[in-house]
């Protein structure tokens, strides 16, 4: 079990950072998380523009409406945070357009709605509910496997073992030992010991995201042991 360093939660003081008007923390949130919500949401909103819009609906709310300012992160998973508001959009959404359709006249959700006393207090007891879906969970796991891959490529250095290409090339192009070892002009010995070193580097890194966004040991052990077995 990898150890737990108790340290702020940077992903809560990312967020209070992008909350406070900081474009650059804002789009590095997006480029972290983006993709899982995504996916997330195109599997029920069909629209390929609208999930979009979803998408950007969610993070937005996340930093701009008072859902932080109401909510506790010790009693919740950032991951589940973003889970309960994508639905909550998701849904939103839905109840507008069905409303449009029997003639209400209802605009879609939007941020300025979003403002009032009662919008406030439903946010907030998605965030203190719990919040699991094993889809989501699954595309969650993916996204700390590519976060990790990218940190795997960017660690590399020239003169360094090819701990990146050789794991890349064996799990994206189905490359075998005798075909890697052909392709990085090393030994078949030297494959399986960059095949190792990256896939214990790979596991440290998931397992830092995983920290990043942690608030206590004991929620990050549980989103580890979580989370793992979508790894197995």
């Amino acid at each position: 079990m990898a150890e737990y360093v108790n340290m702020p939660s940077t992903m809560w003081a990312l967020i209070g950072r992008a909350r406070s008007g900081d474009v650059r923390e804002f789009d590095q949130l997006l480029r972290k998380y983006r993709p899982p919500v995504l996916s997330f949401v195109r599997n029920a909103v069909r629209d390929p523009e609208e999930a979009e819009d979803v998408t950007q609906e969610v993070f937005v709310t996340l930093v701009r409406d008072e859902v932080l300012a109401t909510a506790d992160p010790a009693k919740g998973k950032f991951r589940s945070l973003l889970l309960s508001l994508a639905r909550h959009v998701i849904s939103g959404r839905r109840r507008s357009e069905t409303a449009q359709r029997r003639g209400g006249g209802r605009k879609p959700l939007s941020l300025d709605d979003a403002r009032g006393e009662s919008t406030r207090l439903r946010l907030a007891d998605l965030v203190e509910a719990p919040s699991e879906d094993a889809a989501f969970d699954a595309l969650w796991v993916e996204n700390l496997v590519r976060l990790a891959m990218n940190r795997l490529r960017e660690e590399g250095r020239p003169g360094q073992p090819p701990y990146f290409e050789a794991l890349f090339a064996h799990a994206n192009d189905g490359l075998g030992y005798d075909d890697l070892a052909k392709k990085l002009r090393v030994t078949v010995t030297d494959i399986k010991n960059y095949l190792h070193q990256a896939r214990l580097r790979l596991r440290r890194f998931v397992l830092q995201e995983i920290q990043d966004y942690s608030t206590s040991r004991t929620e990050y052990q549980a989103e580890m042991a979580y989370l793992m077995k979508f790894l197995e």
